[in-house]
């Protein structure tokens, strides 16, 4: 809209300069043609303000200086009482505006406008926004085309390229209070403008343009609910390439852990994710437009660093994760969407959690991790063709072992139903202490596995499937939290109960191999990432000889002895204590025959 009022102010200026070419007063004329002209475009509404507009006949170039378009409020408010007003208002200035060998002589007699560029710097638009109840009433016809603005001058407009630069957008909702949102730093870039009768239907072109290439610089805004920061430091959108480039995204808290879910009030897992790039290739332009439909061919991923972190020791509301696994979240998603392939090269993932019981933080950590996600869609028609999103990942588990992990989601099923299995090859497993220990309240003394591979079926609610756990020379540590000491402390003799009496030492051994069964309940209140590794815990356990009965025991058996141990103790220091009064008593009774004596004498 605002790039149309330039051209037909600009090209329509030019026509009638040539139209009243006489030397001595073709410039006010030019003016009253020109502000007449934006009047009667925009029904009164909006007028224009300029210093100088500068037309050189001879070079077919012209300058226009501090151009403004504003809105005349004693009109607005007219149309507010006549319930004709819309419901957005324009507000633009240009500090400059620079047209490049215009063609005056088939403008004037063909009228046939030809511009080799437009440069535009620094303009700055301001847009207010009230939504008026007779305009949900009211008929709205079909808005008017370039073409339309234009005809009644010019049967013909042809732009070789188009230059706006450092833009400045303003957005005033007033059914929000006011609430303001910016974006500068923007710069457009258009190529090949052709506006006749039938370019609007010409597949070749984006809206009459051969390509507009956007560049965004530096954006930062916090999301809705102002617990994370998204920032880029670039942003490169073509028609022409189809495509969008992302440098340097960040999407990160803006509160440290224990402020932040202060904040949301409830716990849930806190998210930090860098991108070194994204880029987004083989858009369809028109159904995101036209549709609010985004379709692409890929999506690289270039370097993510991801960290998700939760809490469960967090004494707040618990809210439920049912329905908000990744695949259901994308069905939820506010845009449709269908992306065929989404590739993620050299990618680092932390999940961290602390744990109620032993008040530590256990570590998951996949590095060099590289993945391909295909059929990310929430469309019916892709669904109805295709209703699994697959991912197949290769990465470093713990930053030594290498670990291949599928997942297969059902986009259709109501109850978030996915399969995810992988395979584990070559792991030291004292390197699951950064796991185990905070999480089980268990150190790896010794534990050379060999493979583990898993295979399970899950959903919002449950889990089910089997795990293989190849190993030898498995020794552990049992551990308990005791009250003022910050280090989990070990529990010597249930520790050498388990590892003699409960705990295989070899899988498989002398009797063959022990498999691990899957099938478990899911809470609730279980995120995505942490039913994935309980789910795996789950089948080692009966792996290591540990099932559901011989578990129980060993917990009774370490309360028992726990017990035992306090019992002891406490009877060590009642004899102590008794001890020290009996020595007191006696000590007591001495000093009193002492005393007598030296009275006797």
């Amino acid at each position: 809209m605002v790039l149309s009022f330039i051209v037909i102010a600009c090209g329509a200026g030019y026509y009638f300069y040539n139209k009243y070419l006489a030397a001595n007063r073709w410039k006010p004329i030019l003016q009253k043609e020109l502000a007449e002209l934006v009047l009667k475009t925009s029904d009164s509404l909006y007028h224009i303000e300029y210093s100088d507009f500068d037309l050189n006949i001879r070079s077919g170039n012209a300058t226009l200086r501090d151009f403004k378009m504003v809105p005349d409020t004693n009109v607005y408010n007219k149309l507010v009482a006549l319930k004709k007003a819309p419901d957005k208002l324009f507000i633009l200035s240009v500090k400059k505006l620079s047209i490049t060998n215009i063609g005056a002589r088939e403008a004037y007699k063909n009228k046939i406008l030809n511009i080799d560029n437009i440069s535009i710097d620094k303009p700055d638009l301001t847009i207010i926004s009230k939504r008026y109840d007779f305009n949900k009433t009211v008929k709205v016809g079909k808005p008017k085309t370039p073409y339309a603005m234009i005809k009644s001058v010019f049967k013909q407009l042809h732009i070789d390229s188009v230059s706006l630069t450092n833009i400045s957008l303003n957005y005033i909702n007033k059914d929000k209070g006011g609430k303001q949102s910016s974006l500068k730093n923007v710069d457009i870039g258009v190529s090949d403008i052709f506006i006749d009768s039938l370019s609007g239907d010409d597949p070749k072109r984006f809206y009459y343009t051969k390509g507009i290439d956007i560049t965004i610089r530096d954006y930062n805004i916090k999301t809705p609910d102002s617990l994370y920061q998204v920032g880029l430091k670039k942003l490169y959108f073509s028609t022409a390439e189809k495509k969008i480039v992302l440098d340097k995204v960040a999407f990160t808290p803006r509160y440290n852990h224990a402020d932040f879910y202060n904040k949301k009030g409830s716990g849930g897992d806190i998210y930090n994710l860098k991108f070194k790039q994204i880029a987004i290739n083989g858009i369809d332009l028109q159904s995101i437009f036209r549709d609010q439909f985004l379709y692409a061919e890929t999506i690289d991923l270039g370097s993510p660093n991801i960290g998700i972190y939760s809490d469960n020791s967090f004494k707040g509301k618990k809210t439920s994760k049912i329905g908000k696994d990744p695949h259901q979240a994308l069905q939820n998603a506010p845009l449709s969407m269908n992306l065929k392939r989404i590739n993620i090269k050299n990618a680092k993932i932390s999940y961290s959690e602390t744990d109620a019981k032993s008040g530590a933080t256990g570590v998951i950590l996949f590095t060099h991790t590289n993945a391909t996600i295909t059929n990310a869609t929430n469309d019916d028609d892709a669904k109805k063709l295709d209703p699994y999103m697959v991912a197949s990942i290769d990465t470093r588990f713990m930053d030594v072992a290498k670990l291949h992990v599928g997942f297969k989601f059902n986009l259709n099923a109501k109850d978030g139903a996915f399969n995810y299995w992988g395979e584990l090859d070559n792991l030291d497993g004292k390197k699951l202490d950064k796991l185990v220990k905070p999480l089980a309240m268990v150190h790896v003394e010794s534990a050379d596995i060999k493979k583990l591979a898993f295979n399970i079926n899950a959903s919002n609610y449950t889990g089910k499937g089997h795990v293989e756990f190849y190993y030898k020379n498995l020794k552990i540590q049992l551990l308990k939290k005791v009250d003022g000491k910050t280090e989990l402390q070990s529990q010597d003799f249930v520790s050498k109960l388990a590892n003699n009496l409960i705990i295989d030492d070899d899988n498989p051994d002398k009797k063959g191999f022990r498999p691990g069964p899957v099938d478990m309940k899911r809470e609730p209140t279980v995120s995505f990432f942490s039913f994935l590794y309980k789910g795996i815990l789950e089948g080692i356990k009966p792996s290591v000889g540990l099932d559901k009965k011989t578990e129980a025991k060993l917990t009774n058996t370490a309360k028992g002895v726990s017990s035992l141990f306090g019992s002891i103790n406490e009877y060590k220091a009642t004899r102590k204590q008794k001890k020290a009064e009996e020595k007191k008593q006696k000590q007591a009774k001495q000093d009193s025959i002492n005393k007598a004596k030296q009275k006797g004498n």
